[in-house]
């Protein structure tokens, strides 16, 4: 019995996904929240983005280990060929050596050796002072560059998903109109060889459904290009079995309310803004960091360890090992490199009012983009509307004029002519849709809630 039931435990382990494990996504009925979500997960752009801020936040930890101190062993062994001699007063060896009688003596041994502990730290150092603060401040700038490619991605696959219900919209309408410009040809021709219709009428009939056909021809190829531009944007290899089976879920309608029912006059945090914001930030930490090379650099080294000094290789002898240490405690002034930091002062400050400048410029656009959109946005509603009721009167008009077209009330041209206002009505329609919904797209891609 166990052991069914381990295997039990088993099987369903292959089948249950880990937790934590994305989901796939469902390409066949996707919703414009499904897509948005999952290309923040997927986006080539949005995981290079968060895989640089991984890098900034790894090199911060980095620059905090730099600022402790160095310590590390070191051992030399040395094999003495030649000993060198140096001359000294033989009177320090011997009292009753002649005034001005030298004698020469060798100070090593043919076998020395050296092993301890190293200390090196920087008490103050100008030129690496001010890399911690730096790299923090790289790192928010890295945030809100994630944050941007987040909020570009988000806004690049809606702006795909409403191409694209769009486009699904206009291959229906254009399917439709095929479809009855195929009837009306079968009904035509049906007419001519029974000689009611004259060969005008069949002519135009035809000419009229070859012109559908390649509307629709047009269509399908359009919504298939716009498949496969979402499915860039989400992050999935286009391939043609995938661009097959994607289908938007969403309506015109339903994109509409989703993406209009929102307070578009409520304070917003620009993100471009507040980056370029952290930028400045950043050079003016440089300048006052590149000023601090002014000042001189204080240090700390220390040594512990021993030397070996023997005519034969006995490292295990202890007579012959001699200790040695020492604590120093260094200061350097820095006098020519003076000069060239007054230079890389001067730059820093001229990034300084570039980075401003910029600043003030985007700021300027934002505020002026942001009040060119709220107006647009609220013209293109009410025309999108209007063009909404359009479609119903007008669709209201063709029911009746087709029951008048049924029974010989009206000919085959005019309710074809009819026919042409509902499909100028429709085109009229989706452009109205693409434009609020884009200009929607474009408002909140300058801004964030």
């Amino acid at each position: 019995m166990k052991k069914y039931t381990l295997l039990g435990l088993i099987l369903c382990s292959l089948f249950v996904p880990a937790a934590g494990q994305d989901a796939p996504v469902q390409l066949e009925s996707l919703s414009l929240q499904q897509a948005v979500d999952y290309s923040l997960r997927h986006a080539p752009e949005v995981v290079v983005s968060q895989l640089k801020q991984k890098q900034a936040e790894n090199q911060l930890s980095q620059v905090k280990l730099s600022n402790l101190p160095e310590i590390y062993a070191t051992s030399d062994l040395r094999r003495n060929l030649i000993i060198p001699s140096t001359p000294i007063p033989a009177s320090m060896i011997n009292p009753n050596a002649q005034e001005g009688e030298i004698m020469y003596m060798r100070f090593n041994t043919p076998w020395t050796m050296a092993s301890g502990l190293n200390l090196s730290y920087d008490i103050f150092n100008p030129q690496n002072i001010g890399k911690k603060s730096e790299q923090r401040q790289q790192l928010k700038i890295n945030s809100l560059s994630t944050q941007i490619a987040e909020n570009n991605t988000r806004w690049d696959v809606s702006q795909s998903y409403i191409d694209c219900v769009i486009a699904k919209a206009q291959l229906e309408t254009v399917t439709a109109d095929t479809a009855y410009y195929h009837d009306l040809l079968q009904e035509t021709s049906r007419l001519y060889g029974l000689e009611k219709v004259s060969l005008i009428d069949h002519n135009n009939a035809l000419l009229q459904y070859h012109a559908s056909l390649e509307r629709f021809q047009q269509a399908q190829d359009i919504f298939q290009q716009s498949k496969v531009s979402l499915l860039l944007n989400l992050g999935i290899q286009p391939d043609e079995g995938k661009a097959t089976i994607l289908c938007p879920s969403d309506d015109i309608q339903a994109l509409y309310v989703q993406m209009t029912d929102k307070d578009a006059k409520s304070p917003a945090t620009k993100l471009d803004v507040a980056r370029q914001n952290e930028v400045l930030a950043l050079s003016q930490l440089k300048r006052r960091n590149v000023a601090l090379k002014y000042a001189p650099t204080l240090s700390l080294s220390g040594y512990y360890g021993a030397n070996f000094y023997d005519r034969q290789l006995s490292l295990g002898n202890a007579d012959r090992w001699f200790g040695n240490s020492f604590v120093a405690l260094s200061l350097r002034v820095p006098i020519s490199r003076s000069l060239n930091t007054a230079k890389e002062v001067e730059q820093w400050k001229i990034q300084e009012q570039m980075d401003r400048e910029t600043l003030r410029q985007m700021q300027n656009a934002d505020e002026a983009n942001t009040a060119k959109l709220l107006s647009r946005i609220e013209t293109l509603k009410k025309t999108y509307l209007l063009k909404q009721a359009d479609i119903r009167l007008i669709d209201e008009n063709m029911v009746a004029q087709h029951k008048l077209f049924e029974k010989g009330y009206m000919t085959s041209c005019d309710f074809s002519a009819e026919l042409l206002k509902l499909q100028n009505a429709r085109q009229q329609y989706l452009k109205a849709a693409y434009d609020v919904l884009s200009a929607v797209i474009s408002l909140e891609r300058i801004t964030t809630k």
